[in-house]
C-alpha cells in the first residue's frame, strides 16, 4: 500500500489533544518543549488515536457512571500536569497513590480533541470538512508495565551515570530543567500553596539518579490516558486491524500534530515515515517497545503508527536522548503491549479503573493478535527487505576495547576476520580541527558486564590462513588487552577475545581483527563494489549508542546516498584492486542521510538487496561540539577491494604496505579539507612567466620606481589604475 493511502486511512483516526487549565505560577509549562500561556492559563497539546469499533465498549467511571461514546488514547504526560498534585508524586511505591482511581482534573481545567475524520458514508474523493473541536473527559490512566520494564532495561544501566553514555527521557527541544528533582521542587511548591501537609518526607525526598527516580521517569514515559468523547458514535469510525509483530527495517508511518496547539491549521495530523530500527526486548516475538527511525517532533507523542498495510502498530511516546550528545531515539509503545496490560492487569500492569467490559474488549483484540503466524503467512505482506536485511544483521558484531570504548565490526569471512575502524584502537590519530569536523562514531568509556564466552567455541586452527596472524610493528595483543567481540548470529550471543591483524597507517581509517575463538556458521558480509547512485535508498547497521550493557541487536537506520566523492586511485592500488584503468576515478567517500550515532562506526551501509556498499566511519560535528547524525561518511567497498581480496585469501599481507602509503588527496578528503594543489612543473612555470603581459611588467617597474622616491605627477594616474586592479595591492 502506498504511503498516501496509509495516510488517508490514518487521518480518520488521528486526533490532536488539547489540555488547558489555570496556572498562575507558570509551573505546568516547565519541562515542556512548547506551550501556550495567556491570562494565567497554560495550554498543552499532544496527539491521539480514536480507537476502532472493536475497542469502543462503554467504559464506566469508578463513580459508577458510564461512557457510551468513542474512546481516545494518548500519552498521560499531557494530562498529568492538570491533575491534583497528590496524584503526580514521584514515588510509585505508595499503593494508595499509585493505584488510586482516576481523579478529576483540577478546577478550571478541560480537555478538547480536534479531529478531521470522515464519516463512513462519505466517499474518499469527497471534499474534507473543517476539523472540529470536541469536548472530552478523562476516563482512565494506564501504566503499560511491560513497556516500562523494557525501557528500564534499555536505559537503566546508563541513567544513573553522568558520563557520555547516560540517557534521559524527553525531547531535545525541551528545557534541561525537566529532571525529576526540578519536578519535585514544583510539586513541593504546589503542595505548599495548597496547604497540604499529609504527604510524608519519604514520599517527596530521594537521591537524584536512584532507582526511584529512574522508575518514575520510565513510568511517566509509558503511561497512557484514555479519554471519552460522548458526541462521536464509535460506529462511524473506520475499522483498523492490529499489526503483526514488526521486524527491523519494516516500513512505518506515523501521524501526529507537532507543536499543534501553536497553530492547528498548520500542524494537525502531519505525516512522518521511517522504519523499525530495533525492538526491546530483543528475544521476544512480541516486542513491547520499538525504537524507530522516524523524524518526530514535540507534540507527536500519542499519535498512531501504522505498518505498510495500514494496520495499527502502536502509539508514539516521548523519545530518549543521550546526555552530551545529539542522539535522540524515538520510541513506540506497541499495541501488543497495551493489549497484554488489559488482558491481565494484575500481572502486567496497574490500571486505574476496574472495568470488565473494557478488559474483555482488549482481550478480544489481543487474542487474535497473539495467535501464532500461519506457515503460509509472509511477514508484513510482501516485504523484499526482510530476508536480506535479517541476514546482514548477523554479520555486524560488537567490538569492545577493555572498559573504555565500543564500536561495530563486519565479518569478512567464516574464519572470523573482522573489519572495523582504526580510530577504535588508536583514537589519538584522528583529531580534527576544522569548523565542520569529523566525529568518530565511537562511544566514550563504559563498564562492561564481564560475561564469559560459552564453552561451545572451538579455537582457530593455525592452518586456516597464516596471513591472519598479527603483523609486526607492535600490533600484538599486548598493546590491546581486553579486545573482545560479541557475535549475535546465534542464541545465546557469544563473546570471544580477538587480536589485531592490521591497523592502517595510511589515509584509510580501517583495521582488521581476528577472533581467537571462532564459532560455527558465521555469516560473512556480501560486498558490492559498484558505485552506488546518488539518491538510492540505503540502510545503516551498527551497534548504536547503547553498547554492550544493553542486550539488543544492532540498530538499523534508513536514508539515501546523498553524495559520492571520487578520486583517482594510486597506480599500485588500481593494479592490485583490479580496476579497469589506472586513470579510472573510483568512489572514496559516501555521504548518507541515515542517522549514525556513537557506536555505529565500523558498521555497514547496506543497499536494498542486502549487499554492503560502505564501511561507516564518522559523522559530522559542528564547532560547538554537537554531532550531526544525518550527515555521515563511509568508506565505499570499491576503496576496500584489497581488504576483501585478502579476506578471500586471494592476496597476502603485502597489500598492507600498499594501503599504508600516504595519499594527500585521500587524507584531505577525510579531513574535510580542500585537496592540495599540485605543484607546477618547469614547463608550467615557464608558461606562466611568458604569459605576463607588458602591463604587468610596467606595473612592477612603477612600483619599484615608487619605492625609490616620489613619482612624477604624470605617472601617478598610471600607478593608481594598475595597482587597484590587483587584489594583493588592494589589501595593503
Amino acid at each position: 500500500m502506498e504511503a498516501s493511502e496509509i495516510a488517508e486511512k490514518a487521518r480518520n483516526l488521528a486526533v490532536m489533544v488539547r489540555v488547558q487549565g489555570p496556572d498562575p505560577q507558570g509551573l505546568k509549562m516547565r519541562g515542556q518543549a512548547f506551550h501556550q500561556r495567556e491570562n494565567g492559563k497554560t495550554t498543552l497539546s499532544s496527539s491521539g488515536l480514536l480507537l476502532p469499533p472493536s475497542l469502543s465498549d462503554s467504559l464506566p467511571l469508578p463513580s459508577g457512571k458510564h461512557h457510551t461514546g468513542a474512546l481516545v488514547v494518548t500519552t498521560a504526560s499531557v494530562v498529568e500536569p492538570f491533575l491534583p498534585a497528590q496524584y503526580r508524586t514521584l514515588s510509585y511505591d505508595n499503593p494508595p497513590v499509585a493505584q488510586a482511581t482516576v481523579p478529576e482534573l483540577i478546577p478550571g481545567a478541560c480537555i478538547d480533541v480536534l479531529c478531521e475524520r470522515r464519516k463512513l458514508e462519505h466517499g474518499p474523493d469527497e471534499p474534507q470538512g473543517s476539523p472540529s473541536w470536541l469536548q472530552a473527559q478523562l476516563l482512565a490512566l494506564v501504566d503499560v508495565a511491560v513497556s516500562s520494564a523494557a525501557l528500564q532495561l534499555l536505559i537503566g544501566n546508563h541513567s544513573g551515570s553522568t558520563d557520555y553514555g547516560s540517557w534521559e527521557v524527553g525531547w531535545m527541544l525541551a528545557p534541561l530543567n525537566s529532571s525529576p528533582v526540578s519536578k519535585l521542587d514544583s510539586l513541593q511548591r504546589e503542595f505548599k500553596a495548597a496547604g497540604n501537609r499529609f504527604i510524608s518526607d519519604t514520599l517527596l525526598h530521594f537521591a537524584p539518579g536512584d532507582s526511584t527516580s529512574l522508575h518514575q521517569t520510565v513510568m511517566s514515559t509509558t503511561k497512557i490516558a484514555f479519554l471519552g468523547i460522548s458526541t462521536v458514535d464509535p460506529k462511524e469510525l473506520l475499522h483498523v486491524k492490529a499489526s503483526y509483530p514488526q521486524k527491523r527495517g519494516d516500513f512505518l508511518l506515523a501521524m501526529g500534530s507537532p507543536f499543534g496547539v501553536l497553530s492547528p491549521l498548520h500542524f494537525l495530523n502531519s505525516v512522518s515515515v521511517g522504519t523499525v530500527a530495533n525492538s526491546c526486548p530483543p528475544d521476544s516475538c512480541h516486542s513491547s517497545l520499538l525504537m524507530v527511525d522516524i523524524r518526530c517532533l514535540p507534540g507527536m507523542e500519542g499519535g498512531p503508527v501504522f505498518d505498510r498495510n495500514a494496520c495499527l502498530v502502536g502509539i508514539l511516546t516521548r523519545p530518549i536522548r543521550q546526555k552530551n550528545s545529539s542522539a535522540e531515539i524515538q520510541l513506540v509503545i506497541t499495541w501488543d503491549a497495551i493489549s497484554i496490560t488489559f488482558r491481565n492487569p494484575q500481572k502486567y500492569g496497574a490500571i486505574n479503573v476496574e472495568n470488565e467490559k473494557l478488559q474483555k474488549a482488549f482481550a478480544s483484540s489481543a487474542a487474535d493478535f497473539q495467535k501464532p503466524l500461519p506457515q503460509t503467512f509472509k511477514h508484513n505482506g510482501s516485504d523484499p527487505l526482510e530476508s536480506p536485511l535479517e541476514k546482514v544483521v548477523t554479520s555486524i558484531v560488537l567490538v569492545t576495547v577493555g572498559d573504555d570504548a565500543w564500536a561495530s565490526g563486519i565479518l569478512l569471512n567464516e574464519h572470523g576476520l573482522i573489519l572495523t575502524n582504526a580510530h577504535l584502537l588508536e583514537p589519538w590519530r584522528y583529531g580534527r580541527s576544522s569548523l565542520l569536523s569529523l566525529s568518530a562514531a565511537v562511544n566514550e568509556p563504559v563498564c562492561l558486564d564481564g560475561r564469559i564466552s560459552p564453552q561451545s567455541l572451538w579455537r582457530t586452527p593455525d592452518t586456516i590462513n597464516i596471513a591472519h596472524k598479527p603483523t609486526s610493528s607492535g600490533l600484538g595483543c599486548k598493546s590491546y588487552r581486553g579486545l573482545r567481540v560479541r557475535l549475535n548470529h546465534t542464541e545465546p550471543w557469544i563473546w570471544s577475545d580477538a587480536k589485531v591483524v592490521y591497523i592502517s597507517k595510511g589515509p584509510l581509517d580501517i583495521a582488521l581483527l581476528q577472533l581467537d575463538f571462532v564459532p560455527r556458521q558465521l555469516c560473512a558480509i556480501n560486498p558490492d563494489f559498484l558505485c552506488p547512485s546518488v539518491g538510492s535508498k540505503v540502510h545503516v547497521i551498527g551497534h548504536g549508542p547503547f553498547g554492550p550493557r544493553s542486550d539488543i541487536y544492532p540498530y538499523i537506520s534508513s536514508g539515501v546516498v546523498a553524495k559520492v566523492v571520487r578520486s583517482q586511485f594510486p597506480p599500485s592500488l588500481s593494479r592490485h584492486g583490479g580496476l579497469e584503468s589506472e586513470e579510472e576515478f573510483e568512489p572514496v567517500m559516501l555521504q548518507t542521510t541515515a542517522a549514525v550515532y556513537p557506536g555505529m562506526s565500523g558498521g555497514a551501509v547496506i543497499s536494498l538487496d542486502g549487499r554492503m556498499i560502505g564501511l561507516v566511519t564518522s559523522n559530522a560535528r559542528h564547532a560547538g561540539g554537537s554531532n550531526i547524525p544525518h550527515l555521515n561518511f563511509s568508506l565505499p567497498c570499491a576503496a576496500l577491494k584489497l581488504i576483501f581480496k585478502f579476506a578471500a585469501e586471494e592476496l597476502d599481507s603485502s597489500i598492507f604496505d600498499i594501503l599504508d602509503k600516504p595519499n594527500s588527496f585521500l587524507s584531505s578528503v577525510w579531513a574535510l579539507m580542500p585537496p592540495p594543489s599540485p605543484s607546477p612543473g618547469p614547463q608550467a612555470q615557464l608558461d606562466i612567466k611568458n604569459k605576463e603581459g607588458k602591463g604587468s611588467r610596467f606595473a612592477k617597474f612603477l612600483a619599484e620606481r615608487g619605492a625609490e622616491g616620489p613619482l612624477p605627477d604624470d605617472l601617478k594616474p598610471l600607478v593608481k589604475r594598475k595597482t587597484t586592479s590587483n587584489p594583493l595591492f588592494s589589501k595593503l
